[in-house]
């Protein structure tokens, strides 16, 4: 649960959000951190997939504010879809990571 409670430290979400970006139910996650319980294989794989892109639009943007700000906000390079929401899913993970990568080489189109 330090994993959860480091996300929450850095993104700011509110237990809910939070929640359904990992694919738990809110009442799942308030038990878990009661207990000190383990996330299970899925949950801790997204939760890890989560993490990597939040710490990468923090190394890419260079502020932890500004990154939260983008992965929050709709994106053109995305389709306009919010990248956070997009990191429900490998796939949707791989298209923020693709363009977060463009934009640290200055490759915006």
């Amino acid at each position: 649960m330090a994993a959860v409670a480091a996300l929450k430290r850095t993104t700011g979400l509110p237990d809910a959000e939070l929640a359904d970006l990992i694919g738990i139910s809110l009442k799942t996650l308030s038990r878990a951190r009661s207990a000190g319980a383990r996330l299970d294989p899925v949950t801790s794989d997204r939760l890890f997939r989560i993490s990597k892109i939040v710490a990468l639009a923090i190394e890419v943007l260079e502020n932890p504010q500004a990154a939260l700000a983008w992965l929050t906000r709709p994106q053109v390079g995305l389709g306009g879809q919010v990248p956070l929401q997009l990191l429900t899913t490998e796939a949707g993970t791989g298209l923020v990571e693709q363009l977060l990568t463009r934009m640290e080489h200055g490759v915006y189109a």
